[in-house]
């Protein structure tokens, strides 16, 4: 994934200019006693304030989601660092960011959103001359797709599926989009590079709907992330859609299952074991796509998923990678129960000496890592019986770690894990919660305040078991369950 602001790395040095008014100070904290760990919270969380802007009232609350500087922020970057500005409590942030992009997307670019807005709201002018001209990757429709299902799920704030703004993006997306630029399963495999030229020269002419987040050579046809994001947006439009597209999103539902099966059977190469990551027109492959394959959840294959694993588990691959592509390897190794390398990349991501540990999607990524891969928070589907569950990831039994006021729907929490075995849970303010305790592997028993209760058992999306207990938890009170 040859991110585009590569390119312009070398010009930044030193830490950012901040160029407008930051935003409030977060209430989350985070204690461990692994120091490292402590201290990269620290550090993330400091960082990624810093980008964070109180935003004027043309404009609204946003935070910065592009290159150090640049004053603006891009689709992929900001659907990537919604989950650690959410639990950093910027929810209005969020919110007005993916609104601009979802609300900016228009026929004249065959309905392709704005790449990249600047503070003032505008579309950047480091990518944007005309709808004629102007850079985009066309996963990137897909992806704030499914960063507003997650916002959703995270924030409890039903204008994500019920503003007409959203709703229009989200129908568009899975229709108009989808044919505008030949992603039918029918037809992507004969696609050109570059399916809406309108103009033979011009800044951004070659680069108007790059079919990956990959740019590297001109002549591939499609990404595996391009696939990836796009099977996990149809999913995500079947939770989210309103009952008038009801109807389209089982219709895509159906072409989620072909576009997942296209994956498997022309991006996965069985010689190499891991997922190529660009297609050319012959239909041979080139790289790697194993992290947004992995990310999106779009490997269903067990053989696959454990190829893909392997190849983003070795340093030969996530040492030499750029930092946007490793700045998404923790929370998919911690989600696939890769832990222990997923500490070591956290650990790499967050060290001083790292070139280019200021890109902001660094520390939002490095919040989430923590919040939702050490701590295993996550938020419970539309059609779910829980709001919120929690999985300890501490390396030992001997390890303790304390999430403390964290933002999730309309609750403020704290979390303790000691080791995989115990976890605290208190409701300091909201309503009631539903919580689902859960714990890795397979134990015949739970106890929830000293209590012991036959455990429920699972394996996760990732293919990880585990066993679990749903708990209510009211108002103020602090609920221990153990295993």
């Amino acid at each position: 994934m040859k991110i585009r602001y590569l390119l312009l790395a070398v010009l930044v040095t030193g830490r950012p200019a901040i160029a407008q008014q930051q935003a409030s100070s977060s209430p989350l904290g985070f204690s461990s006693s692994i120091p490292a760990l402590t201290q990269s919270f620290e550090w993330a969380k400091g960082q990624a304030l810093e980008y964070s802007r109180a935003g004027s009232k043309t404009m609204g609350p946003w935070y910065e989601a592009a290159l150090p500087g640049r004053n603006a922020f891009c689709m992929r970057d900001v659907s990537h660092q919604t989950e650690g500005a959410a639990a950093l409590g910027l929810y209005a942030a969020n919110r007005n960011m993916l609104s601009l992009f979802a609300q900016s997307a228009a026929e004249s670019r065959d309905w392709a959103a704005f790449w990249e807005i600047d503070g003032k709201g505008h579309p950047s002018s480091a990518d944007y001359v005309s709808d004629s001209d102007f850079w985009f990757n066309l996963p990137a429709n897909f992806d704030v797709l499914d960063a507003s299902l997650r916002m959703w799920r995270w924030t409890g704030d039903d204008s994500y599926s019920t503003d007409p703004v959203f709703q229009r993006f989200f129908r568009i997306t899975m229709s108009n989009y989808i044919e505008a630029w030949q992603l039918e399963p029918e037809t992507i495999l004969n696609r050109p590079r570059i399916a809406n030229q309108r103009q033979s020269e011009g800044r951004f002419v070659h680069a108007r709907g790059i079919p990956s987040y990959t740019e590297g050579s001109q002549d591939f046809i499609f990404g595996a992330d391009l696939l990836a994001a796009q099977y996990r947006a149809i999913l995500s439009f079947a939770e989210i859609a309103s009952t008038n597209d009801r109807e389209l999103a089982w219709k895509m539902r159906r072409k989620a299952d072909a576009i997942q099966s296209l994956l498997e059977r022309v991006a996965w190469s069985e010689q190499k074991k891991h997922y190529f990551g660009t297609i050319h027109k012959d239909l041979s492959g080139y790289g790697s796509g194993d992290v947004l394959v992995l990310y999106f959840g779009a490997a269903k294959d067990s053989a696959h998923v454990r190829g893909a694993l392997d190849y983003i588990s070795s340093p030969a691959y996530w040492e030499q990678i750029n930092i946007e592509e490793e700045s998404y390897i923790p929370i998919t190794l911690f989600r696939y129960g890769r832990s222990e390398v997923a500490y070591k990349v956290l650990a790499d991501l967050s060290n001083p000496q790292k070139k280019r540990r200021e890109y902001p999607e660094v520390s939002y990524s490095v919040i989430e890592a923590i919040v939702s891969g050490v701590m295993g928070i996550a938020l419970g589907h539309s059609n779910d019986n829980f709001d919120v569950s929690t999985l300890s990831r501490l390396p030992a039994d001997s390890d303790h770690a304390t999430l403390t006021s964290v933002s999730l729907r309309n609750n403020q929490l704290n979390v303790t894990h000691t080791g995989t075995s115990t976890t605290r849970l208190k409701n300091n303010s909201g309503p009631a919660l539903r919580w689902r305790a859960e714990f890795p592997g397979i134990s015949p028993y739970l106890s929830i305040d000293g209590k012991r209760i036959a455990a429920e058992h699972a394996v996760t999306a990732e293919g990880v078991p585990i066993s679990w207990a749903d708990v209510g938890v009211p108002p103020g009170a602090a609920i221990v369950v153990s295993k």
